[in-house]
């Protein structure tokens, strides 16, 4: 196959192309040798190549110039990647569905890079964001890719958890590579193609549809060498992933909840069905063999610069919020009686150590003792 401009510009036709199943299109340049000697077919050739989608090749020959799409694309400094091309990710090369191309703003994951996909519930609990939020973090400063798709909730969470721990992330998303979805993610949309970058399937200008998520959802598990169900509804669209995962060959870990919690139905569904558990990153990476530098929290490090009373209340400090008069209460169980002020004194103290966080008169811990 040619790797030049012009082939690059008849694949950006093709990839554009909508109403022809990918597979038949895949068939077709295969068959013919290069996307630019399939545009040039005569109509008698396209109608024996493609049977009854021949019309609709024909009708957007008719309406749409390569050189003007191309013109486009260049002028919004979107790139583009298409199917066998050098800088294509190999890892979307043997998936049963590839894409024929790729739209991208930023750059694209390396073939050698280590990626998980971290997915989950757009209506996410505090253990959920709290468990997001943790491995995210560790895992970006251990050199690992993110990837998922810019989504509310956990997906999003994710990436700007990685992003902001110095990592980086790419997002996969169901509409044009330079429509911002969901609008609340603009920001994390602009640095993600600042640090990492946001790619698409289908045409520049593409308002989301329902129907282009689940189709997105493939490229994400194929980018990925394994996917992080973080948090999941029993019935949910994150099992479209997972579903895509498997069937791509990739390793799927699930993070554990509480049975009673509704939100993490789906995890413990997929841990009884065969799933890795992922209880930490550092215990992950070490399932995986993955030989990398994770930052660890250093428990003891962190006891010798808190206070005796702090120290005492991070003990009884959970995820999940907590009111003073509760921890007052936990303390005493423990048979330890500080006044008031000493506690609210620990508590300062934690906040400003930002172990701890303070919303509405609740206070969480910040950083999970796992």
């Amino acid at each position: 196959m040619h790797y030049n401009i012009e082939e690059k510009i008849y694949a950006c036709w093709m990839a554009t192309l909508y109403g022809i199943g990918r597979k038949k299109l895949h068939d077709l340049v295969h068959v013919v040798g290069s996307y630019r000697e399939a545009y040039q077919l005569n109509v008698r050739q396209v109608e024996i190549l493609l049977g009854d989608a021949a019309g609709k090749w024909q009708q957007y020959k008719k309406a749409t110039s390569p050189l003007a799409l191309w013109d486009n694309i260049v002028k919004k400094e979107i790139s583009f990647t298409y199917y066998g091309a050098m800088d294509f990710p190999q890892k979307l090369m043997f998936i049963p569905d590839p894409p024929l191309g790729l739209f991208y703003l930023g750059s694209l994951p390396m073939d050698d890079e280590k990626v998980i996909a971290m997915i989950g519930a757009r209506k996410y609990s505090d253990y959920g964001r709290c468990m997001a939020e943790h491995f995210a973090e560790r895992l970006a400063r251990a050199g690992i890719t993110i990837v998922s798709g810019m989504a509310m909730g956990i997906d999003g969470i994710s990436q700007r958890t990685a992003l902001k721990a110095g990592g980086k992330s790419y997002a996969v998303l169901g509409c044009g590579v330079d429509v911002i979805y969901p609008q609340s993610n603009e920001k994390l949309y602009y640095e993600l193609i600042e640090k990492g970058g946001v790619m698409s399937e289908v045409a520049p200008g593409t308002e989301p549809r329902p129907m282009l998520f689940p189709q997105r959802n493939r490229i994400i598990s194929a980018l990925s060498d394994v996917v992080l169900v973080v948090e999941a509804r029993e019935k949910s669209g994150t099992f479209i992933t997972v579903d895509m995962a498997l069937e791509q060959g990739r390793e799927v870990y699930a993070i554990p909840g509480r049975c009673t919690d509704g939100l993490s139905m789906g995890c413990n569904k997929l841990l009884r069905q065969g799933a890795g558990i992922a209880v930490t990153p550092q215990e992950l990476l070490e399932d995986l063999k993955w030989t990398c530098g994770i930052d660890k929290t250093n428990k003891r490090r962190l006891q010798y610069e808190l206070s005796d009373i702090a120290e005492k209340i991070y003990t009884v400090l959970d995820i999940m919020s907590c009111t003073q008069d509760d921890i007052i209460e936990k303390l005493r169980k423990r048979k330890v009686y500080a006044t008031v002020p000493e506690i609210c004194r620990g508590l300062l103290e934690l906040e400003m150590q930002q172990i701890v966080s303070r919303t509405g008169g609740q206070y969480r811990l910040i950083k999970p003792k796992i």
